[in-house]
């Protein structure tokens, strides 16, 4: 009985160690596969996944300042009373606006062209975008002395970094 446990234990050890030796491209092959959809690694499809959240939320936010523009403008003039934008908030707000929507659809597009050419160069570009859009909200969080709006910004840019990280 002792003899057929601590066989049972060393095969499944032995078989473990194969199991953890062998990479993911020997065990499954060089592509992985999801709902029918092919991917080279789990990076490939963690990008894609971030991209669609990334786009989902800047597009939401570009549209809300398209389609909200008086509200919009009146918190920007609140919000950029005491500062040195105080008197170009109207400009800065189109501008953002724009930055957005830009970049959530170079996400759109980087998110096709990775099903279409297999490659997420696009969506590289579009998260590289989105940085700089966000450290230029940053910085209108800082200026504004709005701490707490410029936190919450933190979470997204470190997704969009570790989206862009993960290309490798």
């Amino acid at each position: 009985m002792k003899r057929t446990i601590l066989k049972l234990i060393i095969l499944f050890l032995s078989s473990l160690t194969i199991i953890c030796a062998q990479s993911v491209a020997e065990r499954y092959g060089d592509r992985i596969s999801l709902l029918g959809m092919s991917f080279k690694d789990p990076l490939v499809l963690c990008q894609i996944l971030i991209a669609i959240f990334i786009s989902i939320v800047f597009i939401q936010s570009g549209l809300d300042k398209v389609l909200n523009r008086r509200n919009n403008l009146e918190y920007f003039k609140v919000q950029f009373s005491k500062s040195i934008f105080n008197k170009v908030y109207p400009i800065l707000l189109s501008i953002l606006t724009i930055l957005e929507l830009v970049g959530g659809l170079i996400l759109v597009y980087g998110i096709y062209f990775s099903f279409a050419e297999k490659t997420t160069l696009w969506i590289f570009y579009g998260l590289v975008y989105l940085a700089i859009t966000m450290i230029f909200l940053l910085l209108g969080q800082r200026i504004a002395k709005d701490y707490v709006g410029a936190a919450d910004l933190v979470p997204y840019f470190i997704l969009i970094i570790l989206g862009i990280m993960s290309m490798y």
